[in-house]
């Protein structure tokens, strides 16, 4: 469902003088729920307004509305920056709720060893994998990790994405986990894009340990020792980070059920806000337990069972499907969304960019994989690579729509349409972004 233009006006009284008005513009295309996250039809209630504008006030959007009742309402004057849109797309600033951005070195040999038909597990049991990731990151410095990290950023950036979300993982020893997550918070100070951190050393279990004994590792020190590095962050960067989560990968072949439970619940003492990787390659039960635990996400869910959908249809907890994953390990099925959608689960979509089983950052193409492999169409992908995104790391209430009083956190596009992004697979279509106010990347925009 479409809502219509009349009913897309949105405004506030304009008494003070605008930053910045985007008008007209050829379509503006936004996610409108009132009830968060998005769920069922919800998920394809977006309002798109033709020769619409926006403005924009000490970074939060003032004004939404059509170009001719902006003329008429937006105060505009010698410092207000007016982008001339009348060609583009506007939607909300893209939002990824699932990364493994920091890490070192490379796995492009997987990638061949994959087209040649090796498995996943295969490759990991050949010395590939996380584990590989894991030798490359513990020789990487702090300073080496944040610069590798940047350049990714401002990739993701160039594409779209205003906020994301960083997990460790590829340190699995508390020195290398730790300097992953310093690294991260010091992203948090640096970056125009919005960072959320994920503490995650449940990624797998390192050559030489066991398991069980692993987890008593992250339960006894990790998680109190990332406790503490977060309290000693700079007021600054506490102001920047309302959640800080902690992640395990609930799987065969890396932890258990009951592993998951007992680090969910040390996680929550250490004030971590919890999500899980769940029902990659096989159901434990793990989005059962995030259903139980309050967890803000479960992840990948492609062997989620009905009972489970069932489950998640009754909460807050948000799914965060990965069609990059899926269609980069080249798997022969995805995600259930059309499913889910119907049952009610509040769906987002994440890139899951890492060294090895994704390497894909940018969202209009995960956009374009969710519409294909999943069947969701360009309203139901927008909502869940914005609003539900958000939602799925804390932010709902902040960004992912384009309303009066949410954080002005903007793409726009060199294309006019919705359907465009899409259908111009592999191509970047952003003309440009504005994040917080700012115009961050303006390379093909005038005023």
């Amino acid at each position: 469902m479409v809502e219509n233009v009349a009913a897309a006006k949105e405004s506030s009284a304009q008494s003070l003088e605008a930053d910045l008005l985007l008008s007209p513009i050829a379509e503006l295309v936004t996610p409108w729920v009132d009830a968060l996250p998005a769920r069922g039809s919800a998920m394809q209630s977006v309002r798109r307004i033709q020769n619409a504008a926006l403005a924009v006030r000490s970074g939060k959007i003032s004004f939404v509305g059509t170009a001719e009742e902006a003329a008429r309402e937006v105060r505009t004057g010698a410092h207000t920056r007016v982008l001339d849109c009348s060609k583009r797309l506007v939607t909300p600033g893209l939002v990824d709720p699932h990364t493994h951005l920091i890490f070192s070195g490379n796995r492009a040999n997987e990638f061949v060893m994959r087209c040649q038909g090796k498995s996943y597990a295969e490759i990991a049991n050949a010395g590939g994998g996380i584990l590989a990731s894991m030798k490359a990151t513990r020789s990487a410095s702090q300073d080496e990790l944040v610069s590798l990290a940047q350049k990714r950023l401002q990739r993701m950036l160039e594409h779209g994405t205003t906020t994301v979300e960083v997990k460790t993982g590829y340190g699995l020893d508390r020195e290398s986990e730790l300097n992953m997550l310093s690294a991260i918070f010091a992203l948090v100070e640096k970056s125009s894009i919005d960072i959320v951190p994920t503490f995650m050393p449940a990624h797998a279990v390192p050559p030489g340990k066991d398991r069980e004994g692993y987890v008593n590792e992250i339960i006894a020190d990790m998680l109190p020792a990332a406790q503490k590095l977060w309290q000693q962050c700079s007021p600054q960067v506490k102001r920047r980070l309302p959640h800080v989560f902690a992640d395990v990968f609930c799987d065969e072949g890396y932890f258990t059920l009951e592993d998951t439970r007992r680090i969910f619940d040390h996680a929550r003492q250490c004030g971590f806000s919890l999500k899980v990787h769940a029902d990659e390659f096989a159901n434990l039960g793990a989005s059962r337990l995030a259903t139980e635990y309050g967890a803000a996400s479960v992840d990948h869910v492609l062997q989620i069972s009905d009972e489970e959908i069932a489950l998640l249809s009754k909460c807050d907890t948000v799914a965060v499907l990965l069609p990059g994953t899926s269609f980069y390990l080249n798997l022969q099925e995805h995600a259930p969304a059309r499913k889910m959608i119907a049952s009610g689960v509040a769906v987002a979509l994440g890139s899951d960019y890492n060294p090895g089983s994704c390497h894909i950052f940018s969202l209009p193409m995960i956009l374009a994989l969710a519409c294909l492999h999943l069947r969701m169409t360009p309203e139901e992908a927008l909502t869940a690579l914005t609003v539900n995104a958000a939602c799925a790391i804390g932010r709902g209430d902040q960004v992912g729509m384009l309303r009066v009083g949410y954080q002005a956190d903007i793409a726009v596009y060199d294309v006019a349409t919705l359907e465009e992004v899409p259908y111009n697979i592999g191509l970047n279509t952003i003309a440009g972004v504005i994040k917080s106010g700012a115009l961050v990347v303006s390379d093909n925009l005038t005023c």
